[in-house]
């Protein structure tokens, strides 16, 4: 068993990035995002959903219909966009509920998954959306310009191919 985050919001993440680099009150279709995060259809429904339930995308139907951030990429955190994927923030059954665990009171290692938590989530929560676009990058660029519409995608490296 590992302690890491889930596909979910993996993909979640680059689709907010996707959505972040493009043009203010621009719209992507959801096979745009696929594309360019390459992200499986049928798993694109399902995260985007939990997006705009979430509130940090709105979605439109109809010929000008599509994605767009609700906010600006400036008020979302990677807190935000796990949390719309993975549900509040729990690192341990005791933290997210003291009284489930009939030992919390008395266990020596509840303090420490209280704070780790804290500490985690005060991480996640200062990283912020329109940052991860405008970061510097380490390597090679991760966005690089799409088509004449002027939206970034992530780029793909030279390789064998994604599963």
């Amino acid at each position: 068993m590992s302690l890491r985050l889930t596909q979910a919001s993996d993909y979640a993440i680059l689709a907010m990035i996707h959505m972040a680099c493009l043009p203010e009150n621009s719209v992507a279709l959801r096979a745009q995002i696929v594309k360019s995060c390459d992200i499986p259809p049928s798993f694109a429904a399902k995260i985007l959903r939990s997006l705009v339930r979430a509130g940090l995308l709105q979605s439109t139907r109809g010929a000008r219909g599509g994605f767009r951030l609700a906010r600006p990429a400036s008020e979302i955190s990677v807190l935000d966009i796990i949390e719309s994927t993975e549900g509040p923030l729990a690192l341990a059954r005791c933290v997210e509920a003291p009284c489930s665990c009939e030992m919390a009171e008395e266990c020596p290692v509840q303090p420490v998954w209280v704070g780790v938590q804290a500490k985690l989530a005060e991480v996640l929560r200062g990283e912020i959306l329109e940052d991860l676009v405008s970061a510097p990058r380490r390597r090679a660029a991760v966005l690089v310009p799409v088509t004449a519409v002027g939206a970034l995608a992530p780029a793909r490296k030279p390789g064998p191919p994604r599963r």
